[in-house]
């Protein structure tokens, strides 16, 4: 997939004064990234321009072919297809948790590799992220893969919840159950980003009833965020520039920094619009190969509300529209606020640590609610438990707290910081950081003068 983005800026570099990065490896400003259609196959599409590999991946300093092997994926043939022709360094690394992976490598291996990566990540064999992970897989006694059923019947009883308030909201013309049902909607659609981190299975497209796509978030929250978090590299940071801008550059306006406050609720409550539209008129333009099957899936709702709620077709389309927007509002309120936005949070403009290990890397990008962590089925509906989480994206959430002591061990061992804040805190600290426009000068894990 390799579209041709007429009219669109290809790359927009800083200016002189302004350096591509404060991580050192990222070398190269990443193609399309200011693109007006932001979305996870243009952002694939710029990895592509910027690695230029043909149709080969690259893992380390090393170029693969995957070809035969994409059918044999344990994890779904999507993962590779969709990667081809890019640096999949970081997801190889983070997606197997076992060593079952990295003993198949060298059957696809092609030849060396002599450019930088255009990241600035590092896998020591002795460093904080491979010695956690290698402690993780004996914790788990090898069972890393599939969802646990607490995760399961959450997802599956908050799914039953949403349907059956939307068809009661239909048939009373309850705007009140609307409302319900739109909440419901939002807790099904983030308990289903749990799953479509795993390997392919149907809980992944509860996700898709909100009008946003499992396929494309396997790209921008997967691949993007959870790889990259708060660098030019995020995806989720790019996307809502200039509307909230969460880099601390200089020359934020004063609208851009303090107007969120006033227009964010907007942008909560339209986001599963704008997602589906943009998706449109990606297909439209050809960037992608869609539309697919499940592209059709958010029309379940209001023929649910039409058929068995009593209503007529723009009255199921009326409260169908309603729902979205609290649905959308919920998701993004509880999104945007979960872990990665606060002054106190590394975001690429501020110094780095010197210790580049990716998984040390994660941590400075993250604040975790330990009000949030210690229940599981909080943890699964408002993504907690978030560092573990981006650490081990693959996991089941239900797995999760089982690693804490571990995982708080190998922290202590190698100057790693957790750090904690309140669900509050987090949610003033985005339009801080919002407001930020100039950059931390300690690194994190640095002492404060």
């Amino acid at each position: 997939m390799t579209p041709n983005i007429q009219g669109e800026q290809e790359q927009q570099r800083p200016s002189s004064n302004e350096s591509i990065s404060s991580l050192p490896g990222i070398w190269k400003y990443p193609a399309y990234r200011d693109s007006a259609l932001k979305s996870g196959p243009v952002w694939l599409a710029g990895r592509q321009k910027d690695e230029d590999i043909g149709n080969l991946w690259r893992v380390h300093d090393g170029l693969y072919d995957f070809t035969a092997w994409m059918r044999n994926h344990p994890g779904g043939s999507e993962w590779l297809s969709m990667t081809q022709g890019t640096d999949i360094t970081e997801a190889f690394e983070a997606h197997h948790i076992s060593q079952t992976a990295e003993y198949l490598l060298p059957r696809f291996f092609v030849r060396k590799i002599t450019t930088p990566r255009n990241s600035p990540y590092t896998f020591h064999k002795d460093g904080f992220y491979c010695t956690l992970r290698k402690r993780v897989f004996e914790t788990l006694k090898g069972k890393v893969t599939g969802p646990t059923t607490h995760s399961t019947i959450t997802a599956d009883a908050l799914l039953v919840g949403a349907l059956l308030t939307a068809v009661l909201a239909g048939y009373f013309w309850s705007f009140t159950l609307g409302t319900i049902s739109g909440i419901y909607l939002a807790l099904t659609t983030v308990s289903a980003h749990n799953f479509f981190h795993q390997k392919n299975n149907f809980r992944m497209y509860y996700f898709d009833l909100s009008l946003m796509s499992s396929r494309h978030w396997r790209v921008s929250h997967a691949l993007s965020h959870h790889l990259f978090p708060n660098s030019v590299l995020d995806l989720e940071i790019s996307l809502f520039e200039p509307i909230l801008q969460y880099l601390p550059k200089e020359n934020k306006t004063f609208w851009g920094r303090y107007g969120p406050w006033i227009y964010s609720p907007l942008v909560y409550a339209f986001l599963f619009h704008g997602q589906y539209i943009v998706r449109m008129i990606i297909y439209a333009k050809g960037f992608d190969k869609g539309p697919y099957k499940t592209d059709f899936i958010p029309f379940i709702i209001p023929s649910l509300i039409y058929l068995y709620g009593g209503c007529q077709i723009q009255d199921a389309l009326i409260m169908w529209f309603w729902i979205t927007i609290v649905s959308s509002f919920t998701f993004s309120l509880i999104g945007l606020n979960a872990a990665h936005h606060h002054p106190d949070i590394f975001h690429d403009g501020d110094k780095p640590r010197e210790d580049l290990d990716w998984g040390v890397q994660q941590l400075d990008a993250v604040q975790e609610r330990p009000v949030i962590a210690r229940s599981h089925f909080l943890a699964l509906v408002t993504f907690g438990n978030h560092g573990l989480h981006h650490l081990f994206p693959t996991l089941d959430h239900g797995r999760l707290d089982k690693l804490m002591p571990v995982f708080l061990k190998t922290c202590e061992e190698f100057n790693a910081d957790f750090k904690e804040n309140t669900v509050i805190g987090l949610f003033k600290g985005q339009f801080q950081q919002c407001a930020r426009n100039t950059p931390n000068l300690i690194p994190p894990g640095g002492k404060k003068k």
